[in-house]
């Protein structure tokens, strides 16, 4: 499954307890893509709290691969040049 840019826009307290409820039941089970521009230490300001966020993090960040890439947005450099 993937989620893409994750903290893009504000979640729920439904919309958070689902991504919990997600993550839990793919955790050691099946994979998991995640997108964000937010770094794990702002996932509390985009859950509302902190006792959310550190569960969906530890269980995300076990086993996992992560990638951090850096640059200049593609849609943002494509509208510039043209």
């Amino acid at each position: 499954m993937l989620i893409d840019e994750l903290g893009y826009l504000p979640m729920s307290r439904q919309a958070r307890y689902n991504l919990f409820q997600l993550v839990h039941a793919f955790y050691e089970y099946r994979s998991l893509i995640l997108t964000t521009n937010k770094d794990f230490t702002d996932w509390g300001e985009f859950f509302h709290n902190d006792n959310v966020a550190v569960p969906i993090i530890d269980r995300v960040i076990h086993h996992s691969s992560i990638y951090m890439l850096g640059g200049e947005s593609y849609r943002l450099k494509e509208k510039t040049a043209g």
